[in-house]
């Protein structure tokens, strides 16, 4: 039998081959590895290399687990595993709400009207109840015992995690890096800490925690005091600290008041016990000093947070941050804070709401983001989202322009005051040329009348866009700028009614991307000369819920030379983009 072309390449082309196919070009990888087995040998490290399990039941965990043991025993595969993700998926509440006093008052029958109450029931509280018993970790353990090449691991899991978790982290994996996502210790009223999830904190392997806010902005926050600990130096390999708000949570969290001295004696207890698992655990004194994570993301800021952070964390070290805040704290940031490594930037400018007082200057507060920006040193990567004014453009253009490689441009409108709504257009884009000759990597969202024709705002946006001389990489988002108000159409349109007898608010049409327009946009920036390798385009409806179209258009080149160009669909589920529908 002859033997196939692909058969006679060296085993390092093949490689070098399926490392170019991975990433966004997963089917074209797929299809790779089944065209031979010397193809499918090169691209087992690139198939295998990351694991993600979905947990919805200690059943399903256990199946799961099964079915990879089997997948990975009969390719010969566990070698090549290096990050494993286990995503906890409970779809009842959070621990703010579960573990709130309200719910001792509910009852079957109070709770068969209201929706919200029946998720709050024993019954339907089955996957953090259930995995509250270590032995349902079991699975995860075994997968463990298997993965011996482990690099990186990922738990996005509240709380009562397993001593036998902690065993095999601390014998098996000691170099495998922990990210706990989503950790929340139960710290409200009537509730008692697990000493497990203490001692899971003090791991020396902790690289990055994730913790939800549930509505506090104050300092006193239980877990944000947690964290503050740990990044003050009882957790010395931590890197990546993120604070995330949660909106569905009714449920003010209230810091137990006997919480220090209890957090003090569980850390102390898990110190002497972590020594078995991990010979360099952390001690049980925290260092006066003020600590430094190199990632630091705050999603839910005020002036009192800002500043015990600025005491916490030393900002002159930080490489990326990440904000959600409004004028007044950039503008106490401007004037009390260094960034002197920082290298990437995340904004989400609120602006400013209510009138300043009588201690506040109006234009102090008004350019308190331009002031912000202008403190900054050199960006290689800029996201600028939310309110976005003109001084503020022209203000990162020109500091970080020289250096500037990736670059974020999403104003969002809150659609309250149309007249005041930031439109990106021709003569912004116009800017980035010029002052920005290294940018590769461009998001941006701009202001069209149509989504449906080649119209002559946007040939203008592509026509500046095609003059940005290294750029590769462009997601280009549509916004209209003539989408009708659904208040508006409610009134000049008649209400329907159903055959159930329930309102239903009238049909607005919305346009939708067409191939067409996606395939003109990619030849009109080409044909310009610009070698970009990657076109992502989607449309923004201001006035819907999901803001966000679900498909999302792509072309790319393919070939060594980029000589081939392919045209896509993806889909936007849940912020990821998938293949299929």
């Amino acid at each position: 039998m002859a033997s196939r072309p692909w058969d006679t390449l060296p085993a390092e082309t093949l490689v070098s081959i399926a490392a170019h196919l991975e990433g966004v070009h997963l089917p074209d990888l797929s299809s790779f590895a089944l065209t031979s087995k010397s193809c499918y040998a090169a691209a087992a490290c690139h198939l295998f290399r990351d694991v993600h399990i979905r947990i919805k039941h200690p059943r399903k965990l256990h199946r799961d687990v099964a079915k990879w043991l089997a997948v990975l025993r009969h390719a010969n595969a566990a070698r090549h595993v290096r990050r494993l993700v286990m995503t906890f998926e409970d779809k009842t509440l959070h621990h703010s709400d579960l573990y709130s006093p309200d719910r001792l008052k509910l009852t079957p029958e109070s709770a068969d009207s209201l929706s919200y109450a029946k998720r709050m029931l024993p019954e339907n509280r089955r996957l953090r109840d259930a995995f509250v018993n270590p032995e349902a970790w079991a699975p995860m353990v075994q997968l463990l015992k298997v993965l011996a090449g482990l690099t990186d691991m990922v738990i996005e899991h509240e709380s009562s995690f397993s001593p036998y978790l902690l065993e095999a982290l601390g014998t098996q994996h000691t170099k495998c890096l922990l990210e706990l996502r989503c950790f929340d210790l139960h710290c409200t009223e009537g509730t008692s800490f697990n000493p497990y999830d203490v001692a899971l904190l003090l791991s020396p392997q902790l690289h990055g925690i994730s913790i939800k806010e549930y509505f506090q902005s104050f300092t006193g926050h239980t877990n944000e005091s947690v964290v503050s600990r740990l990044v003050k130096g009882l957790s010395p390999s931590l890197k990546k600290v993120e604070l995330e708000p949660v909106f569905g949570a009714r449920y003010h969290r209230r810091c137990n008041p006997e919480f220090e001295s209890q957090l003090q004696t569980l850390i102390s207890q898990a110190t002497s016990d972590n020594l078995k698992y991990w010979r360099n655990a952390a001690k049980a004194t925290v260092a006066p000093k003020i600590g430094s994570v190199p990632f630091l993301s705050l999603q839910r800021t005020s002036p009192e947070r800002i500043r015990a952070w600025v005491e916490t964390t030393d900002f002159a070290l930080l490489r990326h941050l990440r904000l959600n805040t409004g004028s007044r704290e950039l503008r106490w940031l401007a004037k009390h804070a260094e960034f002197r490594q920082l290298d990437s930037l995340e904004l989400h400018n609120r602006g400013y709401i209510g009138a300043p007082s009588d201690e506040e200057n109006f234009d102090e507060i008004e350019n308190a983001a331009v002031d912000f920006l202008a403190g900054m040193p050199a960006l290689t990567s800029l996201s600028l989202e939310g309110q976005l004014t003109s001084p503020m453009l022209r203000t990162a253009v020109s500091r970080f322009g020289g250096t500037l490689r990736k670059l974020m441009l999403r104003p969002t409108a809150n659609g309250l005051l149309p007249e005041e709504d930031i439109k990106l257009g021709p003569e912004h884009i116009d800017l980035l040329p010029l002052a920005s000759p290294l940018l590769e990597d461009l998001t941006i969202t701009v202001a069209v009348p149509t989504f449906l024709s080649q119209s002559t705002e946007l040939a203008g946006i592509c026509e500046s866009l095609a003059r940005v001389p290294h750029l590769r990489s462009l997601h280009l988002t549509l916004r209209s700028t003539t989408e009708e108000d659904p208040l508006m159409v409610s009134k000049r349109r008649r209400p329907r009614i159903d055959r159930d007898g329930k309102f239903q608010s009238p049909d607005i049409l919305r346009e939708e991307l067409t191939d067409e327009v996606v395939k003109w946009a990619w030849e009109a920036i080409c044909e310009r000369g610009s070698r970009l390798e990657l076109l992502r385009m989607d449309t923004l409806y201001r006035w819907s819920g999901a803001r966000k179209s679900e498909k999302v258009h792509q072309v790319r080149r393919i070939g060594a030379m980029g000589e081939g160009v392919v045209a896509e669909t993806l889909y936007r589920r849940n912020r990821v983009l998938r293949w299929r529908e």
